[in-house]
């Protein structure tokens, strides 16, 4: 029997793991001046351990994700509000790699993800995490802080931003310049362009602002027209039928009643009002039918309205009804999660309500709430190919878009929640159609849903929530796989009261100081040696002897101890006696990764012994 005593130096004292020496704490060799001589038939054992934590953040799949919530959270089960948990991974799908980060990178690491999976326009490129110090400069936490940008400012939509919307659209069909859609003389399509570049502002004060008599002359051309705000669909390999695209749960030629145009002048657009063939003016947006069990384009019944300056026994001729030619713009108002329609009236110099949301109205008399799976709206306009030969146009006046750095609905987690969705495809797709089913969303107005305007500071009337373990309640779900309770220094699951809350910035700071030690299990492994160990994790042999489950002194960073109450003995598989003169000692985790959080001095005690012949 031996006993054999490893180490990297000869003391602690300020020496620091360096991955181009042989010395490191987490992976040494010790030469011998001698060769030992092991016998046939040996085993070896870990008497005790003796290692330095220095303290880092180690994150694995076990700490490392949780959930972000932007929404309602008076009532917040599924079928009362419009949001949704976002997932917040610290450690990408498919990456197996332990991460050991200093406080401050593990800080830059969640401001990174929960501004990459952050998608409400007003929230993007705002989330802040930083670490924090109590008096005595004693590291104590995390401070979470999401601000939103209630900027209502108009800004350019120009000609590099449009897309079509219509697979069979021809560009010769139309041209856009300096804000214009104009459709050229003879065109035999109907046009419509996104301006998919910038989204709009859900802030108080939003607008977009549409000219259709005048510098836009498509109404007073009598040719169907359309102004309306959607998210971006990049459905592009799931055409829903007629060349257009969208949701792949949506149906363009399922609506829910007598159809909205005799003419299609758009594909899918979330909320839009319309001029068509009729010349009546018809509002629309797109709804779950119950029925069909998919979405459709939804009439707005304004005109059923006590609220509306167009309560008629129908739709407003705009052609024929009152005033019809002093009308010159469209409006869309955008505040919080509402939309409300208006036509200006060049004659009063006055905007007129066609629907607003109101309390007392019908659900089917207003647009439906903004919600997560259209966070991002785009302005969307469209022309007809009836009516009038000459050229005719719509001309956008003033667009309350968000200049958002790097913003792109085309690429995964640069634009809105349900574009991100789409693009990744398959369960994720599925979470916006759960979304887009609940009761408040549904066509047939029976729902009687708040909609959430903007808060005093003029941002969305929303409150943040960090979800840092599985919900089993039922008020934030799913929820599967949060685990960051620890990591990021909190006691609860749930956080959902701020430190700080100046109603569009809400501050969250760690109740506790956050667990750094590791929670990834350690093994040590003796290098040069064959042993019958099996890594079944990895699957395949391992030189692992030990597993260092926890340490004596009940510490978790810093100088730790470990001496295993029994004696487990590896075999080394020798045959022979065994010539060493070395010893290869290094500390992994179980993916066989080195465990870098270690430092200083590592001292491993090894116990060698003839395996006992009742063994044999």
């Amino acid at each position: 029997m031996s006993l054999v005593i490893c180490s990297n130096q000869d003391s602690d004292g300020a020496a620091q793991g360096n991955t181009q020496s042989v010395n490191d704490a987490f992976a040494f060799r010790n030469e011998l001046s001698s060769t030992m001589t092991i016998p046939a038939n040996s085993q070896v054992a870990l008497q005790s351990v003796k290692v330095n934590v220095d303290g880092r953040v180690t994150l694995g799949r076990d700490n490392s994700r949780f959930y972000t919530y932007f929404g309602d959270i008076d009532q917040p089960e599924n079928d009362d509000v419009t949001s949704a948990p976002v997932r917040v991974d610290l450690i990408e799908d498919g990456d197996t790699e332990v991460k050991e980060l200093t406080k401050s990178d593990f800080s830059s690491l969640v401001q990174e993800r929960v501004r990459q999976n952050t998608f409400h326009p007003q929230q993007k490129g705002q989330f802040k995490c930083a670490t924090y110090l109590d008096g005595d400069k004693k590291f104590k936490g995390f401070k979470l802080t999401f601000d939103q940008d209630n900027v209502s400012t108009s800004v350019d939509a120009t000609g590099p931003e449009q897309f079509s919307r219509l697979e069979y659209t021809n560009a010769s069909q139309f041209s856009f310049n300096v804000s214009t859609l104009t459709r050229v003389a003879g065109a035999q399509e109907p046009n419509s362009v996104i301006f998919k570049n910038k989204p709009m502002s859900l802030a108080e004060g939003s607008k977009l602002r549409v000219n259709i008599s005048g510098q836009g002359n498509a109404n007073a051309s009598g040719v169907p027209w359309s102004v309306g705000l959607s998210r971006f669909s990049n459905g592009e390999s799931e055409k829903t039928g007629g060349g257009f695209i969208g949701p792949n749960y949506w149906d363009w030629g399922k609506d829910d009643g007598a159809a909205c145009y005799t003419e299609q002048t758009l594909g899918f657009c979330d909320f839009a009002v319309s001029r068509n063939s009729q010349n009546e003016l018809v509002v629309t947006n797109q709804r779950w039918n119950i029925q069909e069990g998919c979405m459709v384009e939804t009439e707005v019944q304004y005109y059923d309205s006590d609220n509306s300056d167009f309560t008629a026994p129908g739709r407003f001729n705009l052609s024929t009804g009152t005033d019809a030619d002093k009308y010159t713009n469209v409006e869309l108002r955008v505040d919080g999660e509402n939309i409300g329609a208006y036509l200006y009236h060049n004659g009063s110099s006055e905007f007129r309500k066609i629907c607003d949301y109101d309390a007392d109205d019908f659900a089917t008399e207003y647009f439906k709430p903004i919600n997560q799976a259209c966070w991002c709206l785009h302005p969307v306009l469209g022309i007809g190919k009836r009516g009038n030969a000459s050229t005719c146009s719509l001309r956008i006046e003033h667009f309350s878009g968000l200049e958002i750095t790097g913003y792109d609905p085309k690429t995964k987690f640069k634009g809105g929640w349900f574009e991100t969705m789409e693009l990744i495809g398959g369960s994720a797709l599925q979470q916006c159609m759960e979304l887009e089913q609940r009761p408040w969303n549904a066509n047939d107005g029976e729902d009687n849903y708040v909609i959430r305007t903007t808060n005093g500071s003029g941002g969305v009337d929303y409150s943040n929530v960090l979800i840092l373990q599985e919900d089993v309640t039922g008020s934030y779900s799913p929820t599967p796989g949060a685990n960051a309770v620890r990591s990021l220094g909190f006691e609860k699951g749930i956080i959902d009261i701020p430190v700080e809350d100046k109603e569009s910035e809400q501050t969250f700071q760690s109740t506790t100081i956050p667990d750094l030690s590791t929670t990834q299990a350690m093994f040590v492994k003796l290098n040069n040696f064959g042993s019958k160990v099996m890594n079944a994790h990895k699957g395949n042999r391992s030189n692992i002897i030990c597993h260092l489950p926890r340490f004596d002194n009940s510490l978790s960073t810093g100088r730790l101890h470990f001496e295993p109450n029994n004696l487990i003995y590896i075999d080394l598989d020798n045959p022979g006696p065994l010539q060493v003169n070395e010893f290869d000692i290094s500390f992994n985790y179980v993916n066989e990764q080195y465990a870098k959080i270690l430092t200083g001095q590592s001292i491993v005690v090894l116990y060698f012994r003839k395996k006992p012949k009742e063994l044999m």
